[in-house]
């Protein structure tokens, strides 16, 4: 007879009271162990309280805020760093207003169809018609601000496509790089300076707080060393982000290897494994907006590559092109290179390499958003490249030969082929290898205005030659705890855990594929859902 194992005979209910009063059953399903409570502890003295508490001050915590507030409620938001933002203070800023929520339904349901992803139909549908109000909503929150449309469908073919617009704030900021800062400018007044709502800065929460009935009802933090506890009389919100800075998570729940991050460094996964503790399923962990990044030994997150030049092309660590450069879609970068080699036993685009010339050199910074996120904060790309050269950031070889022989991996003949080939096909007028277009196509709705250019490809034939390394770099990981449609925490039979709620990235509906400005788009909607449901709440006692 088998040995009969531990969990035998453990019912349905048992198991979800266990999860949800604090058992952490759910640490097998990948974040690691955690501190398994035999009962909930419930503090002797309460330091703080509030109707609702907010854990994380990013773009879903502070629609959160908003809306909890004006629902009635008294709200306190705890941040766990110096600075509040977190991610979309550091994004492109843009957020998504669909032109009409039966066309973005198809659209956002054919990403989880080509993706095979994990969908929860209640969860789009709510999102197609509520994401529709976004830029009323936007504008509503001071009077005289005003939005434009930047861009629009990461993926044109997809049905429903002409429904995305993509919007930013209007402000002192300018393009990609300046309107997350007009966003989060706006967010911080509607909270801060309108609402008057208190925000605690470094401020970590550490452990949801559960009753004997499973409900949450308060939140153990740190603030100044000291351990703090907070009352949450109807509900805890939780927008703590993702795990993009924990390499171990990374490991667990990601393909591919090194992988960096573009965002904030305090997305280190806290919030998974205290929600996991009360019992949170989780779902999307390999969901994720990844585009390529120039990773520098000098800043710990690293610069997103966006590379506008037509003449460079990217190449394996051996020196082989392996992709349609101008196809890879921005959010898209991890699935270009997560190949893996099982031959020779190795990711063979991890890093990757793009390679240009002098001209290239002149005409610009080689990644047109180096002003993005949480490095662009840190340094200040050269006009020319000048600096980044000189840095080591960027290589450079008098010829291909030379510059090859600057990396360790890389085959001289096999780059200089190449190149060869590529300048080969620029003076027949097509690209016969991976067939870039030498133009753009249709300009009548980029993905992204600001990056759009009429030529796509050059040749690469002014020397010196360069190089710059690159590596998948995470905007942000879509994982986390499963929500419904009023964004209830699920737990892992998908039932609502009493008094929390969450929003944002963290547990975000996206899958593998991910629509552009869709994550603050989700911020907006499922932040002010989970803002007016948590206060909605009766007050416990």
């Amino acid at each position: 007879m088998a040995e009969k194992k531990s969990w035998e005979g453990v019912n349905r209910r048992d198991f979800i009271k266990g999860t949800v009063a604090g058992a952490g059953a759910v640490a097998a399903m990948g974040l690691g162990a955690v501190n398994v409570e035999a009962k909930p502890i419930t503090p002797k003295k309460w330091n703080k309280e509030a109707d609702v508490v907010i854990l994380g001050y990013g773009g879903a915590g502070a629609c959160a805020a908003i809306e909890a507030h004006d629902a009635g409620a008294k709200v306190l938001i705890l941040e766990k760093m110096k600075q509040s933002g977190g991610n979309t203070g550091v994004s492109g800023g843009g957020f998504l207003c669909p032109t009409n929520a039966a066309d973005a339904y198809t659209y956002i349901t054919g990403l989880y169809e080509f993706s095979h992803s994990d969908m929860d139909k209640d969860l789009v549908r709510v999102y197609a018609n509520e994401s529709i109000k976004n830029v009323e909503w936007i504008k509503s929150l001071q009077p005289g601000t005003d939005v434009l449309i930047y861009g629009g469908a990461g993926y044109r073919k997809v049905p429903g496509a002409k429904s995305m617009n993509k919007y930013h704030v209007k402000g002192e900021g300018k393009g990609l790089q300046g309107s997350s800062k007009n966003l989060w400018k706006l967010l911080t007044y509607a909270v801060e300076e309108k609402r008057k709502i208190p925000v605690m800065l470094e401020t970590p929460a550490q452990q949801l707080v559960t009753n004997s009935k499973g409900e949450v009802v308060g939140v153990i933090a740190k603030s100044k060393g000291k351990e703090i506890s907070i009352r949450a009389k109807r509900a805890v919100i939780m927008t703590t982000g993702g795990y993009e800075y924990n390499e171990k998570d990374l490991q667990n729940f990601v393909k591919g290897y090194p992988i960096y991050a573009l965002g904030s460094p305090g997305n280190t996964g806290d919030g998974l494994r205290m929600a996991q503790k009360v019992g949170a399923g989780l779902w999307h962990m390999n969901g994720m907006s990844c585009p390529l990044g120039i990773k520098t030994p000098d800043i710990e997150a690293a610069f997103p590559a966006t590379i506008v030049t037509p003449r460079h092309i990217m190449v394996d660590k051996h020196g082989n092109r392996f992709v349609n450069e101008k196809a890879v879609e921005l959010h898209a970068g991890l699935l270009a290179v997560d190949h893996f080699d099982t031959h020779v036993l190795e990711y063979p685009r991890i890093p990757c390499y793009v390679i240009f010339d002098e001209t290239a050199r002149k005409a610009g910074p080689i990644t047109a958003l180096a002003g993005m996120g949480y490095a662009g904060r840190q340094h200040k790309w050269s006009a020319d490249n000048s600096v980044e050269i000189e840095k080591g950031w960027i290589l450079k070889g008098g010829t291909l030969a030379e510059l090859a022989g600057k990396i360790k991996t890389m085959d001289k003949a096999t780059l200089e082929k190449a190149v060869a080939k590529w300048n080969e096909d620029m003076a027949k007028g097509a690209d016969t290898v991976f067939h870039r277009p030498i133009r753009s196509g249709d300009p009548s709705s980029p993905a992204y205005k600001e990056l759009a250019t009429a030529l796509w490809s050059a040749p690469i034939d002014t020397p010196p030659f360069y190089a710059v390394e690159l590596y998948p770099a995470l905007l942000n990981t879509q994982g986390g705890p499963r929500k419904n449609n009023r964004a209830q925490m699920l737990d892992a039979f998908e039932k609502p855990i009493p008094r929390l709620y969450s929003a944002g990235e963290f547990g975000s509906m996206w899958g593998i594929i991910y629509q552009g400005a869709g994550n603050i788009g989700e911020c907006i909607v499922y932040g002010r859902i989970a803002g007016k449901n948590a206060a909605a709440e009766k007050p416990w006692k």
